[in-house]
């Protein structure tokens, strides 16, 4: 049996540790959603060179974290095309950290998601349904299409309410990835589900 020391020492030992473990959870419960709950969602007007590098590069990390099923070198390709695909759809939103630095964004244009992207840490964090509940409510989007080789992505928009209603052997490209067609239901527009993985449509 212990004495009397030995028990005060194993009691404040436990008591450290505790402590110990509540702090460490504490710090891996604050690390990842103080920065998206700080994120600001902004409706942006002015697209500057700067701001457009910096989306392209948050375009090309998740990218290659979530289309798996692209090689290095067609990335490479879509690319060419992201800037442009910046500058002209019609409604551009895009969410910044407390240092205002993009880290998401997404595109629209009328009732359609166009693109949906952010940095690929923050994958499961909620800021993907903050920024599509948002389309949803303020921008009246209720079309969308995803990459059928991206399940993660189609069980996100299944989430928030999207069903599908046509499917393409090709995407709009002509290259042999087949496209999802998803549309808002009634029953559940305006409705959030849990987070999966982000991202839009014919870059998927």
């Amino acid at each position: 049996m212990q004495n009397q020391s030995e028990q005060g020492e194993s009691t404040l030992r436990n008591c450290i540790q505790r402590n110990q473990n509540q702090q460490s959870r504490e710090i891996n419960r604050e690390t990842l959603p103080k920065g998206v709950n700080q994120a600001e969602i902004i409706l942006q007007e002015v697209r500057s060179d700067e701001l457009i590098d910096r989306l392209t590069e948050v375009w090309r990390r998740s990218v290659k974290m979530t289309h798996l099923f692209l090689s290095d070198q067609e990335i490479g390709e879509i690319e060419k095309y992201v800037r442009a695909a910046l500058l002209e759809v019609p409604t551009l939103v895009i969410a910044i950290n407390a240092e205002r630095e993009p880290i998401a964004f997404m595109g629209t244009a009328g009732e359609r998601l166009e693109m949906l992207f952010l940095e690929p840490e923050l994958r499961g964090s909620g800021l993907g349904r903050r920024l599509l509940t948002y389309g949803i409510e303020e921008l009246g989007i209720r079309e969308l299409c995803v990459n059928e080789q991206n399940p993660l992505a189609k069980g996100f928009y299944e989430h928030m309410g999207f069903e599908r209603f046509k499917r393409t052997e090709l995407d709009e490209q002509g290259n042999p990835y087949p496209l999802l067609y998803m549309r808002l239901t009634e029953k559940t527009a305006g409705e959030s589900g849990n987070e999966a993985i982000d991202c839009p449509k014919n870059e998927e």
